[in-house]
């Protein structure tokens, strides 16, 4: 798993602030009221892509050179630098609770073994799923 990614981000001005794309994620956008909150808001939407991707044990993009981009007069190219182990720590986990019913003779085996339903289960559905675990 790779640690820094760099990549590119146009900023396009508005009246009320940016509009944020993303050349090498185009199915995303965000925006943010100044050029600081932009660069913040654009971190945290590629951080997810990234974290995403890897979930799934997918490869990420190479980042598109500046000459493959285009952008008009009211745009910008910035460049947005990601240390992943810092978006990896912060990630913000929810869990939701679940009611599951499975045989009393499964029940005790697995208590007899001191073992966590919640993380065989966890386990499970992202196996089930195909998303790899880091």
């Amino acid at each position: 798993m790779k640690e820094n990614y760099i990549y590119p981000v146009v900023l396009h001005k508005e009246e009320d602030g940016y509009l944020i794309t993303f050349p090498d994620f185009p199915d995303q956008m965000t925006e943010a009221e100044n050029e600081e909150e932009a660069v913040k808001a654009a971190q945290e939407v590629l951080a997810l892509c990234i974290s995403q991707n890897e979930d799934m044990g997918k490869e990420n993009p190479k980042a598109k050179s500046q000459e493959e981009i285009k952008i008009d007069e009211n745009s910008k190219l910035v460049y947005v630098h990601l240390w992943m182990p810092y978006f990896r720590k912060i990630e913000k986990v929810v869990y939701v609770k679940k009611t599951l019913t499975i045989p009393k003779w499964l029940d005790e085996m697995a208590k007899e073994k001191k073992i966590n339903f919640s993380a065989v289960l966890v386990k499970g559905l992202k196996r089930e799923l195909g998303i790899v675990e880091k």
